[in-house]
């Protein structure tokens, strides 16, 4: 038989259990220009196939504090579905020292969905809605809101039934840079 004394405890006990087995909430990184844009990104798990993507190309080494600033476009996760399965692979499973070949088949999204200079929307409006990617393909944003917008590259038709790629919230600052967030990646040529 137990004693009331043990049950006690044992209920104090099996609370104290309780309340360690309860999930923690992520910690939600500030998008206030303190953080830089790579850290930022993967701290995001809606952006972890962006994050792989500038890791793995090589893009990563273009940003940061001494490389000036950026604008990037990061779709998130969803969006890179429809891309080929090696494509998708390497975003799931990132070498830790990816090849010339795996460098190769990233770069031209990554510099696709991305620019130099911090640009947000009153900048881009101001160089007439269009950005210069690194790829030095234009792209024309046509505003939808005070956050949001379309994005269409320039000289390229899209797909039947495909829409254009949107900005589903803009003007996350970063320390280095700032990213829209996007629903699919912009692609090349």
């Amino acid at each position: 038989m137990i004693s009331r004394r043990h049950a006690l405890g044992a209920g104090s006990l099996a609370l104290l259990l309780a309340a360690c087995e309860t999930p923690t909430r992520p910690r939600t990184l500030p998008e206030d220009g303190t953080i830089d844009l790579l850290t930022l990104l993967r701290g995001k798990p809606e952006h972890r196939r962006f994050a792989a993507l500038l890791t793995v190309s090589g893009a990563n080494t273009r940003l940061g504090l001494r490389s000036g600033a950026v604008t990037l476009f990061a779709p998130v996760n969803e969006g890179f579905n429809g891309l080929p399965a090696p494509v998708l692979a390497l975003l799931d499973n990132p070498p830790s020292s990816p090849t010339e070949a795996q460098r190769a088949l990233l770069q031209p999204i990554a510099f696709a969905n991305a620019a130099f200079g911090l640009l947000r929307f009153a900048d881009i409006a101001a160089r007439r809605n269009t950005v210069v990617t690194w790829d030095r393909a234009r792209l024309n944003v046509q505003p939808t809101g005070t956050r949001t917008a379309t994005l269409t590259r320039e000289g390229v038709t899209l797909a039947a039934g495909r829409p254009p790629v949107a900005i589903t919230r803009g003007e996350v600052l970063a320390a280095d840079g700032v990213f829209h967030v996007t629903n699919a990646p912009v692609l090349p040529n």
